[in-house]
């Protein structure tokens, strides 16, 4: 009988321990549909990256610079198709997280979770420290202070819910979007004045080096695939918002890239602190550095709501996969959000808000894209040979005996930037 008791106490305490697991670790809400998606990409994509590395990219490539962005562009673009399937195979908040353990195993998938959600993370910390940068000229504050407090700001719109979070981000896109359209309306009067055919000192070498560095202002599409769970029939919506938020950034940013060597000259341009500011300044006056100050600050705010978002995300579906993680997936009773999981996120931002060197971080940040794309792009093909019959509502076209050409192009194209980004790194620094 004591046995019997012992095993009958292990058999409630188990119910009851299920029970509350069950109710923490609810479904997250759907909510989402494809323009919100299309905005949370956009807004993702076109945040602090662009404002930052532009005058970067054009020390570089100089009037060449739209050759640069190009190829970053076409990077991109050709990792857009291997996610749009993968993500349409398998619609989860998990991700890359997702994707790996599909076309590999369960500790390559926990690996490649931690990677993308830790870039996440150190991109936020980059763009926090941007938006101090941009903040100290408004007002004379601490610079950790003010990325302190624009995290902490940005955590309890998350925390807030998906619906509020999609709100803001789309009324910060709106805005951000038209400070680039102001950069474009202060250099048109110069377009045409230079050879945009013009190569820089380096040749070749260089606009791949521009293009490894611009491809940070790239980082954020593949956030789109975290909001699955979120989204209203994701097996459509989500691939289709990877293309729509990547067609627009790519036309955007070319047109951006092209007006801001014809309003600057590309050597003053990479020498400049605050590149698309001098461009608006030089065509319009000073009277505008405010304006465009302050839509910089709405860009890189986004950007931090764009990165810990997908970040929680890829830690809430490790949590519910891993015993040993499983208070990653605790969510929250009302709103629906992953509470333990953004405390997590943000206390790492801040931890490399702490150090405060931007462009280094984001150099490294770039290598962790860089690797988890070209895993991104290998699970695609992989899984064709594993699995061809398996349900793909989104397939990359262009195959070769079931071989996505897109897909292997974007393994290809992202070796190349990855091999330019560790020369910038340890061989010349980044220093044009």
């Amino acid at each position: 009988m004591g046995r019997e008791r012992i095993l009958e106490k292990r058999w409630g305490n188990w119910k009851k321990s299920w029970k509350v697991s069950s109710r923490n670790m609810v479904n997250l809400k759907r909510t989402l549909g494809l323009t919100e998606a299309v905005f949370f990409g956009t807004g993702s994509i076109l945040g602090a990256g662009i404002y930052a590395i532009v005058g970067k990219v054009a020390g570089f490539s100089g009037n060449m610079i739209w050759l640069s962005f190009g190829i970053a562009s076409l990077t991109a673009l050709m990792s857009a198709f291997s996610y749009a399937e993968l993500s349409s195979m398998f619609p989860r908040a998990g991700g890359e997280y997702v994707y790996a353990k599909k076309a590999f195993n369960q500790k390559m998938a926990v690996v490649l979770g931690l990677i993308i959600a830790i870039n996440g993370m150190i991109s936020g910390a980059t763009v926090a420290i941007g938006f101090a940068g941009y903040f100290s000229q408004l007002l004379e504050i601490n610079l950790f202070i003010s990325a302190l407090g624009i995290i902490g700001l940005v955590w309890l719109v998350n925390v807030s819910g998906i619906r509020q979070s999609s709100i803001v981000n789309i009324i910060f896109t709106i805005i951000e979007f038209c400070g680039l359209v102001l950069v474009v309306y202060a250099a048109y009067p110069y377009l045409g004045k230079v050879d945009y055919l013009e190569a820089p000192a380096g040749g070749f070498n260089h606009i791949l080096l521009g293009a490894a560095l611009s491809y940070f202002a790239y980082i954020g599409f593949e956030e789109i695939v975290k909001l699955s769970e979120e989204t209203k029939s994701p097996e459509k919506n989500i691939p289709k918002a990877l293309f729509l938020s990547s067609i627009i950034v790519m036309v955007v940013y070319l047109v951006v890239a092209v007006c801001a060597v014809s309003a600057i000259p590309w050597k003053e341009l990479g020498e400049s602190k605050h590149p698309l500011a001098d461009v608006v300044t030089n065509g319009l006056g000073k009277t505008w550095v405010i304006v465009i100050s302050v839509i910089a600050l709405f860009s890189t705010t986004n950007t931090i709501l764009s990165n810990m978002m997908g970040s929680s995300r890829v830690l809430l579906y490790i949590g519910k996969e891993n015993r040993k993680l499983k208070r990653l997936s605790i969510i929250s009773g009302k709103r629906k959000t992953p509470v333990f999981a953004l405390l997590i996120v943000a206390g790492v931002m801040i931890a490399f808000a702490a150090i405060g060197k931007l462009e280094t971080v984001a150099l490294i940040a770039n290598l962790f894209i860089f690797i988890t794309f070209l895993f991104v792009n290998i699970a695609v093909l992989v899984l064709r040979r594993k699995h061809p019959r398996t349900k793909r509502p989104y397939k990359v076209p262009l195959n070769i005996r079931n071989f996505p050409l897109p897909s292997i192009l974007g393994v290809l194209l992202t070796l190349i930037l990855l091999g330019y980004s560790i020369y910038g790194l340890t061989g010349s620094g980044f220093t044009p």
